[in-house]
C-alpha cells in the first residue's frame, strides 16, 4: 500500500459523492490520507475511536482491506469503521468481523470491527 499523491485524489470521486470537496480538503491539509494498493483507493482518516476509512473506490477492495487492517494493528488503532449505503460492501468484508453499530442521519450504516483489545 503506498501514499497516493493528491493529483490522484479524482479516483475516489464516486465513491465520496457530495463529500468529495470536504475529502479532497481533508486529504489537501493532511487530516486524511489517500493511499492505493492493487488499483484501489481509500481515503483513511485516524478518530479518537479508531481508523475510519473514508472512501474506497476500484474493484480490488479485497487486495486492500489486509493492508488497511495491518495499518490499523501497527498504529495501535482500537478498530476500524466505515459508514456505507452500499449493502453489498458488507457481504464482500464479510471474511472481517464488522458489526453494525448504528445508521446515521443522512443513511449511511455505519460498521465497526474492534482491534487490539
Amino acid at each position: 500500500m503506498r501514499v497516493a499523491h493528491i493529483s490522484e485524489i479524482h479516483q475516489i470521486k464516486s465513491a465520496a459523492a457530495a463529500d468529495y470537496e470536504t475529502v479532497k480538503n481533508e486529504v489537501a491539509h493532511g487530516s486524511a490520507v489517500l493511499v492505493e494498493f492493487d488499483g484501489c483507493y481509500c481515503v483513511l482518516r485516524v478518530d479518537r475511536d479508531g481508523l475510519c476509512v473514508v472512501c474506497a473506490a476500484g474493484k480490488n477492495l479485497l487486495s486492500i482491506a489486509p493492508k488497511v487492517v495491518s495499518l490499523a494493528r501497527r498504529i495501535s488503532a482500537p478498530s476500524i469503521v466505515y459508514h456505507t449505503k452500499r449493502k453489498a460492501l458488507k457481504r464482500l468484508l464479510s471474511a472481517y468481523q464488522f458489526v453494525y453499530e448504528s445508521t446515521d442521519e443522512d443513511g449511511y450504516a455505519i460498521y465497526r470491527m474492534t482491534l487490539n483489545g
